[in-house]
């Protein structure tokens, strides 16, 4: 085994957590970043990472670092973040500079939609192939707790379903809260969590402007039948999801959607959108429920468009999408009240997507292998991906029955590995 290496990475709130390793045998260093983008939205794909003394490479994500001699880059959507920037601009051609010169060893997509968007990105730019040499693909990993099936004995009688997401328009919550409304207007009993900082508008992208629209959403909250827990520490995010029937997570733009893996790694099957990444774990009728939202050429949701969010079109757009897709779920969730039997395997194959596509264990050993042999690559050879072990993660749910990461208090393997007939997934590169 070779030497353990120093990997700096970014000192975030959490994002880095799920694109760096949980556990490892090489030592993480979470270093202090300078978050330009305070001094400028148009800085936002940059940053600066404290020094550190003797680090063998830096692990960076989203934000390029640019006093970095050896790195791996990851994003989730777009690289460079260059929003704010014109797409030949000076500091948009130097961010260019920074990915695709030799010292950027790796560049890893969270999704294959984010490849995707990448490929977009960059179509028309001479040098593409330089990028698409080091690009592969690494979907996101968590701690999957060591836990039995809590709703293993429930029976059903009322639907318990929980929203989390503080962007409380572009995730979901306004679907959520109309299913609730929805469920009592026909007397259905299905009971709705909320956990959020209701943020909309404004910053969000997908999300109206007009002056009140959230209102009559925010207004439902109040519902007998909803419960609005405001933000929560994530153990008890966690506990909520553990002894719910679904997660919601019914995004209008997610680069991957965390609440969903850990709504899976607590056996609990979703309730989302065929949006963006979520198709790559997420099948319909087998780990949740899947609704079908029209989309670009990248797996994006079509809009009217950013610039139109302002306006009565978008408005109405948008109040449209919420409706149908509360509609849509209220007809999908109604076989499944009272008949235990049919959430049994949506739950069991919720938990082995957890295990067998984002589980830490199995991440964490890509990872350190990952960094050997960066480690060992000189920073000035052009740089590539190794065909036999820089491997993508799975564009889908693996069909067979692989076996899950050993866990002291997994459920009996018989029981985890249950097979349910698989619907084939549709995926693109």
């Amino acid at each position: 085994m070779s030497k353990a290496l120093r990997i700096a990475v970014y000192d975030d709130k959490y994002p880095t957590s799920f694109v760096t390793p949980r556990t490892s045998r090489h030592t993480i260093l979470r270093q202090r970043f300078l978050p330009l983008n305070l001094v400028s939205s148009k800085l936002e794909g940059v940053t600066l990472i404290e020094p550190a003394l003797s680090v063998d490479m830096v692990h960076a994500f989203n934000r390029i670092p640019v006093n970095s001699s050896k790195y791996i880059m990851s994003f989730e959507s777009h690289l460079p973040r260059q929003f704010a920037l014109r797409k030949r601009g000076l500091v948009a051609r130097y961010l260019m500079s920074r990915i695709t010169n030799p010292s950027c060893r790796r560049i890893i997509a969270l999704s294959h939609f984010a490849r995707r968007s990448l490929l977009a990105q960059h179509s028309d730019h001479p040098e593409l192939d330089l990028l698409t040499k080091k690009l592969l693909v690494r979907h996101p990993n968590i701690v999957v707790p060591a836990t039995k099936d809590a709703m293993a004995q429930d029976v059903a009688e009322e639907l318990v379903l929980t929203f989390i997401g503080a962007h409380f328009g572009r995730k979901g919550g306004c679907v959520a809260v109309k299913i609730a409304e929805k469920a009592a207007e026909q007397d259905l009993p299905i009971r709705v969590n909320i956990v959020s900082s209701l943020q909309v508008g404004g910053h969000i992208w997908t999300d109206p402007t007009s002056p009140g629209f959230f209102d009559p959403y925010i207004k439902l909250l109040e519902l007998p039948n909803v419960r609005h827990h405001g933000v929560l520490p994530n153990q008890e995010v966690r506990q909520l999801l553990r002894n719910s029937h679904f997660g919601v997570l019914a995004t209008f733009g997610d680069t991957f959607g965390y609440s969903a893996l850990e709504s899976m790694s607590e056996h609990t099957p979703v309730l989302g959108t065929k949006v963006c990444a979520l198709p790559e774990f997420l099948e319909d009728g087998v780990n949740g429920i899947s609704l079908p939202v029209e989309l670009d050429d990248t797996g994006d949701w079509s809009s009217p468009g950013y610039d139109a969010r302002g306006e009565a079109k978008y408005a109405r757009y948008f109040r449209d999408e919420v409706e149908r897709l509360a509609s849509l779920a209220i007809e999908r969730l109604k076989p499944y009240i009272g008949q235990p039997a049919l959430m049994a395997p949506l739950r069991r194959e919720a938990r082995r997507t957890a295990e067998v596509m984002f589980a830490a264990e199995p991440a964490g050993a890509f990872f350190d292998a990952l960094y050997d042999r960066v480690a060992a690559e000189k920073a000035r050879q052009p740089a590539q991906i190794d065909p036999a072990l820089d491997v993508s993660s799975p564009q889908s749910l693996p069909l067979e029955p692989l076996e899950p990461v050993s866990l002291p208090l997994a459920p009996d393997p018989q029981v985890a590995m249950g097979q349910v007939h698989r619907i084939p997934t549709a995926s693109a590169a």
